[in-house]
């Protein structure tokens, strides 16, 4: 999962920030995929004023790369407000029901086992979908811990979350099974808010257009109080999946 990659790397350019400085925008590439072993950082402080820095950040394991970043922080202030972001139809988390009432099954991948869930684009038989939108949504609640005081660890949760919905989306576009696979290229992430969030955000994601190979998406986290947390965006490498015999 390409988002707790890009985690581990806003951590670590956080821990190079001077002190008072938030995440403020967050963009990264994915160079390879890294195994659940340790891997070497490499931080760099490319500027640094009493109101901003811009850092980078390169990941790698046992020389090959992982990925590269950059992040830019910034002090909070209130120079100048306002808020126009379009509302979001899908209500409060409290209005949907667990993905438990959908299925006992456990996730195909343990990374879902971070989260507990309410699915809103619930697929019953993937071999008999006709195909939809390529639009997907959750809200998501992360376990065992929900939210944190720190706006970094905050900011983590939102990396994390609008990288989430590229694949999943795209998938609602085409019926039937899966044919193909999509490694992500790349992930850009503007921080809006970090204080308040609440434990349950939600994350929908649109992925309109794919050709040449490749596939676009954004992406949105929402707070359960109706207020836009982070916007995300990203490129995907599209692969075909062999058809099963």
């Amino acid at each position: 999962m390409g988002g707790y990659v890009a985690g581990v790397a806003l951590r670590a350019a956080a821990e190079e920030a001077p002190p008072g400085l938030e995440p403020a925008t967050f963009t990264c590439q994915f160079l390879s995929t890294a195994r659940f072993q340790a891997v070497d950082i490499d931080v760099t402080v490319r500027r640094a004023s009493r109101r901003t820095a811009a850092i980078t950040v390169h990941l790698s394991q046992e020389g090959t790369p992982v990925l590269d970043a950059q992040a830019w922080f910034a002090t909070p202030s209130d120079v100048v407000r306002h808020d126009h972001a379009k509302a979001h139809r899908y209500g409060h988390p409290d209005d949907h029901a667990p993905i438990s009432t959908y299925t006992d099954e456990q996730p195909k991948f343990a990374f879902w086992n971070n989260f507990e869930v309410k699915s809103l684009y619930w697929v019953e038989d993937w071999d008999t979908f006709e195909g939809d939108e390529p639009e997907w949504a959750q809200w998501v609640r992360f376990v065992p811990t929900s939210e944190f005081a720190d706006p970094v660890l905050e900011a983590v949760r939102l990396v994390l979350l609008a990288d989430l919905p590229s694949f999943p989306a795209a998938v609602r576009a085409h019926p039937g099974p899966q044919t193909f696979v999509s490694p992500s290229l790349d992930l850009a992430v503007q921080f809006h808010r970090l204080a308040d969030l609440g434990e349950w955000l939600l994350v929908q994601g649109v992925a309109p257009i794919a050709d040449r190979g490749l596939m676009a998406f954004r992406s949105e986290v929402w707070s359960a109080n109706g207020r836009q947390a982070a916007s995300g965006s990203g490129q995907l490498l599209l692969r075909a999946v062999p058809p099963q015999a």
